[in-house]
């Protein structure tokens, strides 16, 4: 899994924390090393992280943290981080509602301190309702932006391509009405099931059949890294079809991409097949606990039509990929996909 040009360095890894995202990029620009973040994983998982940070970067220093969106899996892990004397977070991007906020906001609130409180609990850690990620990063003294499609970051080759603005504001209003209620899909008590009968017509039926109910994953944000050698990597979160096919219409060139980190653990309300065919990934990621909906064995299947599928799951260790320039480090290992392009 080795790929390069013009003596390119980097390297992207996709870590073991369960049902959960963590997600590793080193990039560099000449000598100087740049780490990035796409989310922390549950509370607990900070340690994953932190050990992962020192044993292959000899680092502490985060240069661009992104967290998705505001579901437990994504951002609380965050929260350790930021609370580690040792780990500094230069920079976080997330989407912040109180950017958001109309009349009727503030009226219903009464000012505009309010409306920005209240709307701001989506970012409260799910076990500690006194610690909010917007608050606590700003207090260690991190750059915290509210981005969405189209956001750029000055040095880095990552941007922002969906939601867009206008559709994230549609799912903010649900995102802060649901606040408190768990609008998210369950994780199945079921093993992981591959023992369908392979008739693709039913299995396009049963993707193609409904989407994702969550304003939360809705409000995802959509990441894309192009390292510098032509190829494309698509770090999705939990977005959901509605953003995903928006994403398409508006960037027609966004086709045939390298790297798919699938949304949402591998379920199949958050990919279709149209999605699948227009991205044509040639290597699928997939971070889940391996049950009957995450990943969903349809899904995986529809992704081999197009690429090798990867699952966290089923690797005794995480998912590693580097450019060619990068050198072999000890510890990786070399890994096999948990299904095959067909």
């Amino acid at each position: 899994m080795k790929e390069t040009k013009n003596g390119l360095k980097y390297e992207y890894e996709v870590l073991k924390v369960g049902d959960a995202d963590a997600i590793l990029i080193r990039h560099y620009i000449g000598d100087e090393q740049f780490i990035v973040l796409i989310d922390a994983g549950n509370a607990g998982d900070a340690a994953i992280i932190k050990k992962h940070l020192n044993d292959y970067y000899g680092s502490y220093y985060i240069d661009l943290a992104i967290c998705t969106h505001p579901d437990s899996d994504h951002k609380d892990g965050f929260f350790d981080l930021f609370l580690d004397e040792e780990i500094t977070i230069q920079e976080l991007w997330l989407t912040d509602p109180a950017s958001f906020i109309d009349e009727n906001d503030i009226q219903r609130y009464r000012n505009h301190d309010n409306a920005v409180s209240a709307v701001r609990k989506i970012w409260n850690k799910s076990t500690d309702d006194n610690l909010n990620l917007i608050e606590l990063a700003i207090d260690e003294g991190c750059d915290v932006y509210n981005v969405v499609d189209g956001f750029k970051h000055d040095k880095l080759p990552i941007c922002v391509v969906g939601p867009s603005a206008d559709y994230y504001v549609e799912v903010v209003k649900a995102m802060v009405a649901n606040y408190g209620i768990k609008t998210y899909e369950d994780s199945s008590k079921e093993a992981y099931d591959d023992a369908f009968k392979i008739d693709e017509k039913d299995i396009k039926s049963v993707i193609d059949n409904e989407e994702d109910p969550s304003p939360y994953n809705a409000s995802s944000l959509i990441v894309l890294y192009e390292p510098g050698d032509g190829k494309r990597l698509l770090f999705a979160g939990d977005a959901n079809t509605t953003s995903l096919q928006m994403m398409l219409d508006k960037y027609k060139w966004l086709r045939n991409v390298e790297f798919l980190k699938v949304p949402h653990h591998g379920s199949r309300r958050n990919l279709n097949t149209s999605i699948i065919e227009n991205l044509s990934p040639k290597k699928c990621y997939i971070s889940a606990a391996g049950n009957k909906k995450h990943p969903s064995g349809r899904l995986v299947y529809w992704l081999a039509k197009y690429g090798d599928v990867y699952s966290t799951h089923v690797c005794n260790s995480f998912i590693h990929c580097s450019s060619a320039a990068m050198p072999d480090r000890y510890g990786t290992i070399k890994l096999s996909p948990f299904k095959e392009k067909k």
